[in-house]
């Protein structure tokens, strides 16, 4: 488990559903968890700041408001 707590050590990737999957930049591994105030994945019950072993998948709205690089 790694957590990401700064935004320029991951990067978003589009799906097909529209919604974004963060990963790390240096390995390319899903995030499974994130330290940041009130964001939810899609269909989750508890925020990011809980760990996510499929990895993190968030709204486009919510990536732009954390600044993350989307590819």
């Amino acid at each position: 488990m790694r957590d990401a707590n700064m935004t320029h050590e991951i990067f978003g990737r589009q799906n097909s559903q529209g919604d974004i999957g963060l990963f790390f930049v240096e390995s390319g591994e899903h995030v499974t968890r994130l330290d940041s105030d009130g964001i939810y994945p899609v269909d989750a019950d508890v925020s990011t700041k809980y760990e996510h072993p499929e990895g993190i998948v968030i709204t486009v709205d919510d990536a732009s408001r954390l600044g993350i690089e989307i590819e």
